[in-house]
């Protein structure tokens, strides 16, 4: 077989693994934006806005935080070395604090209702 291609190393997916990346991280900026409004119509039925209206803000500081993260990875991606993608370890971990405060702040409207 003198013809065959030797085989091709594989590095960084350069089809659309960021642009799937960087959708995924708005839509979770736009979740995150959806609940905050749910959050404020709950504090409203309830006339519970001292608790709603804090909840909500920390949701849509997440939000725009998730949108501008989402810009900054797309934006690495034609950075990216032979190393494969860079890891966010840090963002997720802010991601998992953010989402677990609105958590404890929706249980605590659902409770005091």
């Amino acid at each position: 077989m003198t013809g065959a291609r030797p085989p091709r190393a594989l590095g960084w997916d350069e089809g659309g693994a960021s642009e799937r990346t960087v959708l995924a991280w708005e839509r979770t900026a736009i979740a995150s934006l959806a609940v905050a409004a749910l959050v404020v119509r709950a504090g409203i039925v309830y006339s519970l806005l001292g608790l709603a209206i804090p909840v909500a803000a920390v949701l849509v500081l997440a939000g725009v935080g998730e949108w501008v993260f989402s810009l900054r990875i797309y934006a690495e991606h034609e950075r990216v070395g032979d190393d494969g993608a860079p890891a966010h370890e840090r963002a997720l971990g802010i991601l998992l604090a953010i989402t677990l405060i609105a958590a404890a702040g929706s249980a605590a409207l659902a409770v005091i209702r």
